[in-house]
């Protein structure tokens, strides 16, 4: 069974531009292992970040790989609307996981990974998602 995740934005940038567990990720997606769901407002967090100067000079083809990532991904129309943590745009990547039952969150932020689950969905690190999914 493939399993089902959304990924932070800081999770796709970093996988996409540099090497570790972040890149063993996308590389998961690209081979089919895992199936990557965003939505419209996730997409566009995704150009938004992407568009930064310094992470512009890093990953020069930013827009592109957006649209890539939309390609080889599960777009989800979120019903409900969470206010659980303080930065909104993780309430996003919330919303989205619930409206398409995912199987993991993963991310690197602090705000996501103190909940340490959200609606039954466990939320991981990198790290801790290679470790303990990819790697069964």
């Amino acid at each position: 069974m493939t399993r089902r995740a959304v990924l932070d934005s800081n999770v796709i940038v970093s996988g996409l531009g540099w090497s570790g567990a972040p890149a063993r990720i996308v590389e998961a997606v690209l081979a089919g292992e895992l199936v990557l769901v965003t939505s419209l407002p996730l997409l566009a967090e995704l150009r938004r970040v992407l568009a930064y100067p310094k992470l512009a000079k890093a990953i020069p083809d930013g827009p592109r790989l957006a649209d890539l990532v939309e390609m080889s991904s599960v777009v989800v129309e979120p019903i409900d609307a969470f206010a659980v943590v303080e930065d909104e745009s993780d309430n996003r990547i919330l919303e989205a996981a619930v409206a398409a039952s995912v199987d993991y969150v993963v991310s690197g932020d602090e705000h996501l990974l103190t909940l340490g689950s959200f609606h039954g969905i466990p939320i991981l690190t990198p790290a801790e998602f290679v470790r303990t999914v990819l790697s069964q």
